[in-house]
C-alpha cells in the first residue's frame, strides 16, 4: 500500500508470510490471482527475455522475490504456473515487473513466454513471493553468486540499490555458457562502470579463449575463495542449479561465513 509520500520514499513492507519482523508486516492473506499486462519485451540472450508486466493491483515487493504465471497448456484440464524472479527494482514504480524467463527446452511454459509473448497479451500473476531477498538492512559487504537464470533476483538486488542511492560493497560471480548468454550483459556492464561499489566477476564454461570473462570453467572453490577474500563478505546470496548453490553453500562455510548469512535459491 503506497502512502502519501513519493514512490521513491515509500517503506518496502514484507508481503510474504514466511519472513518475519525484518523489514514490515505479515500479510494477512496470501496474494491473489491478477490479470497482467505485458508492456515491454526485452531480449536478453537467445533463450531469454525479461517481460515487463504492469500489475493492476501492485504490491511492494522485496528484491529478490518472484511472481508466479500461469498459462492455459493444450490437453490440460487447467493453467500450468510457474515462478519467475523479478529482476528489477520496486524503485521508482513496482506496478511494473521485470521477470526474467529462459526457455528451458521441452518445457511446458518458458519455450511459450519467451518465443510467443507480446506487447499487449494477458498472462495471470501472483505475487509476490519469497524470503531470498537483500535490502540495506541486510548489510554487507556482499557476495552475489549466480548461474545462468539465476542473476534475476541477484539482478534486482544491484538495481535496487542504485535506484536509492546506496553503497554498500557488492561483487557478483557469474556462470553463463559464453558472452552472448550473458543476461543483463550491456547493463551489468555499464553499471559496473558506473559504480565503484559493484564488481562483476564472469565464467565463461563453453568459451575457453573469450578474454571478456575472468575465469574460463564452472564456478568452482578456487574461484569463490578468491573473490570472497576480495570481498570479505558478510552476507552472501547464491542462486542457480541446486548443485552449484549446495557446492558454493558449503565452500562458503568453510570459509567461516555463518550459516545464517547464506541466503540460497535453486532453480530446477
Amino acid at each position: 500500500m503506497v502512502n502519501e509520500q513519493s514512490r521513491n520514499e515509500v517503506e518496502l513492507k514484507v508481503e510474504d508470510p514466511v519472513r518475519r519482523g525484518q523489514s514490515g508486516s505479515v500479510r494477512a492473506k496470501p496474494p491473489v490471482w491478477q490479470k497482467g499486462k505485458v508492456v515491454g519485451i526485452i531480449v536478453e540472450t537467445p533463450e531469454t527475455n525479461t517481460l515487463q508486466i504492469e500489475v493492476p493491483d501492485p504490491t511492494p515487493f522485496l528484491p529478490g522475490q518472484y511472481y508466479n504465471i500461469r498459462i492455459p497448456i493444450e490437453g490440460r484440464p487447467r493453467p500450468i504456473q510457474r515462478a519467475y524472479s523479478i529482476g528489477s527494482s520496486p524503485f521508482p514504480n513496482y506496478s511494473v515487473v521485470d521477470v526474467g524467463i529462459r526457455e528451458t527446452p521441452g518445457g511446458l511454459v518458458s519455450p511459450r513466454l519467451v518465443r510467443e509473448s507480446f506487447v499487449g497479451q494477458e498472462l495471470e500473476v501472483r505475487g509476490p513471493y519469497g524470503a531470498f531477498t537483500w535490502t540495506e538492512q541486510d548489510g554487507g559487504p556482499v557476495l552475489l553468486i549466480g548461474a545462468g537464470s539465476g542473476v534475476v533476483p541477484l539482478m534486482a538486488m544491484i538495481r535496487y540499490q542504485v535506484s536509492k542511492g546506496l553503497s554498500t560493497p557488492m561483487h557478483l560471480l557469474f556462470s553463463s555458457k559464453g558472452y552472448e548468454y550473458v543476461i543483463y550483459r550491456d547493463d551489468l556492464e555499464r553499471l559496473e562502470s558506473e559504480n565503484g561499489w559493484l564488481t562483476v566477476s564472469h565464467a565463461f564454461t563453453r568459451a575457453p579463449g573469450d578474454e571478456r570473462c575472468r575465469y574460463h570453467r564452472r564456478i568452482d572453490k578456487e574461484m569463490i575463495s578468491e573473490v570472497f577474500h576480495e570481498i570479505d563478505p558478510k552476507v552472501a546470496y547464491l542462486c542457480g542449479p541446486p548443485e552449484m548453490v549446495e557446492e558454493s553453500e558449503k565452500v562458503l562455510l568453510g570459509l567461516g561465513m555463518p550459516e545464517e548469512a547464506v541466503k540460497t535459491e535453486k532453480y530446477d
